[in-house]
């Protein structure tokens, strides 16, 4: 005995629902997969002017003047270095246009290690980031900002 369906006009009938949720659910996960690289992208920019800001911060006698540029430049390397792995990085190891790199400026005085209060270093990436799902494209802008320290040995 053959056994036919009650109704055989939707035999078809999960096929085109599939198909026409299917988009929505594409366009909702290429959403999601977005945040996701928003968050770990604002991380790591704000990680890497950390690492910057927090190599500049340790020991007055880096900003004397005979070592200064050595010191402004070995904070670029390691904020480049630091985000280096971002998906639109523009760079090599020592210099980076995407991010941008901003030191702000720091006082002559500050390789004095009597200062009080102390002086402050302060290191700003801004990066600009792309969209998967949008033709868009959004700037990250993170500071970091550490107050310098002598730390002594007894």
């Amino acid at each position: 005995m053959l056994v036919r369906s009650a109704q055989p006009h939707a035999r078809g009938q999960s096929v085109v629902e599939f198909a026409l949720i299917l988009p929505l659910l594409l366009v909702l996960l290429m959403g999601i997969v977005d945040l996701a690289r928003i968050y770990t992208t604002m991380l790591t920019v704000e990680s890497a002017a950390r690492e910057a800001a927090d190599f500049g911060a340790f020991g007055s006698y880096q900003w004397k003047a005979d070592v200064r540029a050595n010191t402004e430049s070995e904070m670029e390397r390691r904020a480049c270095v630091a985000a280096r792995n971002l998906t639109d990085y523009v760079g090599t190891d020592t210099g980076c246009s995407n991010p941008t790199y901003t030191l702000a400026p720091v006082a002559a005085s500050c390789d004095n290690p009597d200062n009080n209060p102390p002086c402050d270093v302060t290191v700003t990436l801004r990066y600009d980031f792309r969209l998967l799902i949008l033709p868009a494209t959004l700037t990250f802008e993170r500071s970091s900002t550490f107050a310098m320290s002598d730390l002594k040995l007894p």
